[in-house]
C-alpha cells in the first residue's frame, strides 16, 4: 500500500487524447483574423490541416512565430513606418499653417525687416523733421536721442541673435 497525506486525492493522469482541432474558421476567430487570412497561412505552410481540422495549439505556436519572424525581417515596414510618420508631420504642419497656427519664417523676417526698416528710415528723418531751421542745439539733442535708440535697438538684436546661436553678422558676409 502507498503512503498519502490523508487529504491527498489520487492524480488522474492524462489518457492519450488527440490535439484539438478546430474548423478553418473557429481558428479565423480565435486568432481573430479573416478565414481568407487563414487559407492564405496554409498556403504558405504556416498553418497545416491535419484530417478534418487544424490543431488549434500547434496553430496558435505556429501563428505567433510567423508574426515574430515577420517583425524581424521586415526592415522596409520600419521604413514605411517612418515614412508614414513624415508624411503625417508634413500633413500636420500644412494644417496649421492653413489654420494660421504657423507661419513661414521667411515671411516674419521679411516682416521684421520691412517694419525695422521704416522705424528706422523715420526714426534718421526725426532731427531734420523737428528742427528744421537752424535751431542746432534742439537738432543735435533729438540726434543723440535717435542714436541712442538705434545703438538699443542693435544691441538688443546682438542679445537676441547670441541666445539663438546666430553667427555675427561678419561671419555670416564672409560665407
Amino acid at each position: 500500500m502507498i503512503d498519502r497525506p490523508p487529504n491527498a486525492k489520487p492524480i488522474s493522469r492524462p489518457r492519450s487524447r488527440k490535439p484539438a482541432t478546430v474548423s478553418a474558421s473557429a481558428l479565423a476567430l480565435h486568432l481573430d483574423c479573416s478565414r481568407t487570412y487563414i487559407g492564405k497561412l496554409e498556403a504558405e505552410g504556416v498553418i497545416q490541416r491535419q484530417g478534418d481540422g487544424c490543431p488549434l495549439d500547434q496553430s496558435r505556436v505556429a501563428y505567433l512565430r510567423y508574426l515574430r519572424r515577420e517583425r524581424q525581417q521586415s526592415p522596409r515596414s520600419e521604413a514605411d513606418a517612418a515614412h508614414v510618420a513624415v508624411k503625417t508631420e508634413m500633413l500636420q504642419l500644412r494644417l496649421m499653417e492653413k489654420k494660421r497656427e504657423l507661419v513661414r519664417r521667411a515671411d516674419v523676417d521679411e516682416l521684421i525687416d520691412g517694419i525695422a526698416g521704416v522705424v528706422l528710415t523715420h526714426l534718421s528723418s526725426l532731427p531734420a523733421r523737428c528742427a528744421p531751421r537752424g535751431d542746432l542745439a534742439t537738432r543735435r539733442a533729438i540726434e543723440r536721442v535717435v542714436f541712442e535708440v538705434r545703438s538699443e535697438i542693435a544691441k538688443v538684436c546682438l542679445e537676441m541673435a547670441d541666445k539663438n546661436g546666430e553667427p555675427p553678422l561678419e561671419q555670416q558676409a564672409a560665407n
